[in-house]
């Protein structure tokens, strides 16, 4: 019996569609933020009418970690896979945006996307979930073929003059037979279909007198609790990332309002004000079709048809057979269904509620977001660059590093300072460095593939400024060519041949790539943006940030509340021993050597004297720096700070921990090489296992250090057993 939980938790809004469905198929739902992954695969199966009879999985966009049912009979991969039952909804969607991947049948490949589109206040200790949207029907689609054998089903039952198509002709007949209305979505027989579902939390609790998982934590089946590695090694060994400046969001929001296909859908929503009859797969009937191309003159954004005369261009669209043929007509009433802009009941459309009005600038900025977003979703589908499987077999690159590889480029992108060009040569360089010849080459490919498709989609939506260069496609010839094993020509100098597209962001564009790689998981930050955060926020932070960029947030963060105030706020998010903890005092180190006012001092002083682990040796330290050694402290706080300086990575993981030493290996080995033989005297709880670990991963670059900290290491296991 689940316990049920005592205080309200905040209510997740989520929306979740049913990929590669036209029209789209989705249903929104509100669930306790609580709720384990488990539930929600429960809720998925009833909102698209499953019977749970397939394997599934979800998964973390830009991730390879999977969440699965360890109840069910296949091989797992334990450095991959996490039991679902094991983590919450609020973990894996942590904010306002966030996305999640659900595969259903790994056979037919059923993708659902979950996003979090809102978390709303905790209201009342009740728990249910809850359908409050959703569009077109959902027959029963068990083994059908996938989204496209699904698609050719509602064909055919609109269609009700043609023959149902084999394999499917007798769900087709039966589906006739029975009224089925593709169109039509029953919110309510839903709604009572998914009360009777129990929102449980995880099931995998602690046993008695066991901590809860902390924020960055889960807690494994095995009842341990585990560091979240990809946070961890995110937080701590990614590449400094370079906060930016953004434009004003009504700015923006003005600037979103002008772009072709935004501009296309909104009005064509207010169009439809007054209803506009709609056919059987919910587009614009052709007679009404033709009359929206020309009286909201989108026929302006089609090539072919801005090439004609007046009378050529009637001539043309009189020949329209179906309003889905026009791309310039199609593409933005799909969006504008997609996005609620228009709604339809009863074969007829309406301006349905998400239309924003004239002066809700977020709402138009949020729609340009969001269709943004999806289509820079198709870039981590290798399948879209027309590369053939022998192609990609040719090397040993799994898919997902090529979705690691949009994400790079996107990321690269969004981190070019205002004005200036993504340098394509130096990216393509930096990718291919230490690779294989043939891994090297595949990369290029894919990178040249991802440009060229980012360039499309950027620019459609005004995002950035594009220019391609005759060297595109030598490029590329060149680089299949060196793949399949046949030279053709020289490269540069640095054996990489001169990329053709270039890309520049607007401003635009930059906030757009900043929602995008938010809601992938990416840090994307803003100049400025941690001037109100509190301590472990900003040191968290901080982390990440090259030193140019830590300089200016931290000089903003303590003027923002003043240096005794701040110097309290750092010690306090210095308390404890445990690895993260550590993490924030390295971060907190370059903010408190700001700190040289009388008040701020005195709070250092104090903080020395307490008995608060982690507190008063952080503020001793500060204080040691500037030449003041505090009472009660002697030699041996170098030696806690050396530990404390590496107990953080290596508690993160042991990747960490190598790629930290060897970031910071012109600071860090030079102290240990001085103080290996004495190291296992300091008394911080974590001295033994960074020794071990030190040793191991310096084995091969310092024998004879490596040999003297395992030794301090033993000598360490030898004192906590006197």
């Amino acid at each position: 019996m689940t316990a049920v939980t005592a205080e309200p938790v905040p209510t997740y809004q989520l929306k979740i569609v049913l990929r590669d469905t036209s029209p789209p198929i989705w249903r929104r739902v509100t669930l306790p933020a609580d709720t384990s992954l488990g539930c929600l695969h429960d809720i998925v199966q009833t909102c698209f009418g499953w019977d749970d009879s397939h394997l599934h999985s979800f998964t973390e966009p830009g991730s390879v970690r999977q969440f699965v049912d360890f109840d069910a009979p296949l091989d797992r991969d334990p450095f991959r896979d996490a039991d679902e039952e094991s983590v919450t909804v609020a973990e894996v969607l942590p904010h306002e945006g966030s996305r999640l991947e659900y595969t259903y049948d790994f056979g037919d490949d059923w993708q659902h996307r979950i996003t979090l589109e809102k978390i709303l206040p905790a209201s009342a200790p009740d728990r249910r979930v809850s359908c409050t949207g959703g569009r077109r029907a959902m027959p029963r689609a068990e083994d059908i073929g996938g989204a496209w054998g699904l698609q050719a089903v509602l064909d055919a039952v609109a269609d009700r003059g043609a023959p149902a198509p084999e394999p499917w002709a007798d769900l087709v007949e039966t589906l006739r037979e029975k009224g089925f209305d593709p169109a039509r979505f029953d919110r309510e027989a839903l709604d009572r279909q998914l009360a009777g579902l129990d929102p449980r939390p995880p099931t995998v609790a602690p046993a008695p007198g066991q901590a809860a998982a902390a924020p960055g934590e889960r807690r494994c089946s095995c009842g341990e609790i585990h560091i979240d590695e990809d946070d961890g090694l995110d937080m701590v060994v990614s590449v400094p990332v370079r906060p930016v400046s953004l434009a004003p969001r009504a700015e923006l929001a003005e600037a979103a309002r002008t772009v072709p296909l935004i501009a296309s859908a909104l009005r064509l929503a207010h169009w439809c004000q007054g209803g506009r009859a709609v056919t059987s797969r919910d587009v614009l009937k052709p007679a009404l079709g033709r009359r929206a191309v020309q009286e909201l003159e989108l026929w302006t954004q089609d090539d072919e048809l801005r090439a004609l005369c007046p009378e050529e261009r009637d001539k043309r669209l009189a020949r329209l057979r179906s309003s889905g043929d026009l791309p310039c007509l199609d593409d933005p009433w799909r969006l504008a269904v997609y996005a609620d802009l228009v709604e339809i009941g009863r074969g007829v459309a309406h301006p349905g509620a998400g239309l924003p009005a004239a002066a809700e600038d977020e709402k138009v900025l949020e729609l340009w977001c969001d269709a943004l977003g999806d289509d820079l979703d198709d870039l981590n589908d290798l399948g879209n660059f027309g590369l053939s499987p022998a192609l990609l077999g040719a090397v040993d690159i799994e898919d997902e590093d090529g979705l690691g590889l949009a994400a790079v480029v996107l990321r690269a992108l969004y981190e070019v300072p205002d004005g200036e060009w993504l340098d394509t040569a130096l990216l393509v360089g930096a990718l291919r460095e230490g690779l294989p010849k043939q891994e090297a080459r595949l990369v290029e490919l894919l990178l040249l593939q991802i440009l060229d498709q980012a360039a499309v989609v950027l620019a459609e939506y005004q995002a950035a400024e594009v220019e391609t260069g005759p060297e595109t496609n030598r490029q590329r010839d060149h680089v299949i060519l060196g793949i399949l094993g046949i030279e053709a020509g020289a490269e540069d100098g640095d054996g990489t041949p001169p990329a053709g597209t270039r890309l520049r962001l607007t401003a635009l564009g930059r906030h757009g790539l900043r929602e995008y790689l938010l809601a992938e998981g990416f840090h994307a930050p803003v100049i400025g943006e941690l001037a109100d955060a509190d301590a472990p926020t900003l040191l968290d932070a901080l982390l990440d940030y090259d030193p140019e960029a830590a300089h200016s947030e931290i000089t903003g963060w303590i003027s923002h509340r003043g240096q005794g105030s701040a110097a309290v706020q750092l010690i306090d998010a210095c308390a404890g021993l445990e690895a993260d903890a550590a993490l924030r005092r390295l971060a907190a180190a370059a903010v408190l050597a700001e700190l040289d006012e009388p008040r701020a001092l005195a709070v250092l002083r104090k903080a020395a004297a307490s008995q608060v682990p982690g507190c008063a040796e952080t503020a001793a330290i500060a204080l040691a720096d500037r030449g003041e050694i505090p009472e009660g402290h002697g030699p041996e706080l170098q030696m806690w700070g050396l530990v404390d300086h590496l107990w953080g990575p290596l508690g993160v993981a042991d990747e960490a921990f190598a790629m930290f030493l060897e970031q910071e290996g012109g600071a860090v080995l030079p102290l240990l090489e001085q103080a290996a033989d004495d190291l296992w005297r300091c008394r911080h709880p974590a001295t033994g296992a960074v020794l071990e670990a030190a040793g191991r991963l310096l084995r091969a670059r310092d024998k004879a250090l490596a040999k003297r900290l395992r030794r301090s290491a033993t000598k360490v296991g030898s004192q906590r057993r006197r």
